[in-house]
């Protein structure tokens, strides 16, 4: 595996470019066509640097070739995700990600992903499940750490560079919440913005 990590030496993650991404809200009764928020935000050092917004389809999937086009060629050094699955079912494959932009993802979960009933919905609804599955099987191992020690675990899997690697970025990036701030930042601008979808599609 490719360890992107190498480039940035000892860099303390505070000074990192990162960029976070997250999805916005979308109707939980799902209709042809229904899209929904992707927004990434370039973070560095407790400030936002750029923010870009895309639309996904629900229980598409295209997540993975919006946000690679969303992220062209912004000055980042590694992407942190909200865990893999975006607007339903449309799943990163952060696998691919990692080698298509050279750079470090770490998809974060503030729950323990059960990847047994992601399965079964998956078999259940989509005719191309196995594909979809790939995706979430190629996400490799699932770690743990606690960033504040008085609150709960987050989960995450992480494509190139290592598991200390994403530990030491998460843990020095949550300074307010057990969430990285580029990921917090992300999801309260995604939910926020969410209105703004169809403006966005149109």
């Amino acid at each position: 595996m490719d360890t992107y990590q190498k480039r940035l030496g000892r860099t303390d993650p505070l000074d990192l470019k990162i960029v976070g991404v997250d999805d916005g809200a979308f109707s939980p009764i799902k209709t042809i066509g229904e899209r929904a928020l992707l927004l990434v935000v370039l973070y560095r050092m407790s400030h936002i640097q750029t923010v870009r917004l895309g639309t996904i389809e629900v229980d598409g999937t295209d997540a993975g070739a919006t946000l690679k086009s969303l992220v062209r060629k912004l000055p980042l050094d590694l992407v942190m995700l909200s865990g893999i699955s975006y607007a339903g079912f449309n799943i990163m494959d952060i696998s691919k990600l990692a080698h298509d932009l050279e750079k470090p993802v770490i998809a974060v979960s503030g729950e323990r992903p059960d990847n047994k009933a992601v399965r079964k919905a998956l078999k259940d609804h989509f005719a191309d499940w196995k594909r979809r599955w790939g995706n979430v099987r190629s996400a490799g191992k699932l770690y743990a750490c606690r960033p504040l020690k008085d609150e709960p675990k987050l989960y995450f899997e992480v494509k190139g560079a290592t598991s200390d690697f994403a530990r030491r970025v998460i843990s020095r990036t949550a300074v307010i919440s057990r969430l990285p701030e580029p990921i917090r930042v992300a999801r309260i601008m995604a939910k926020g913005l969410s209105p703004l979808t169809a403006t966005i599609h149109s």
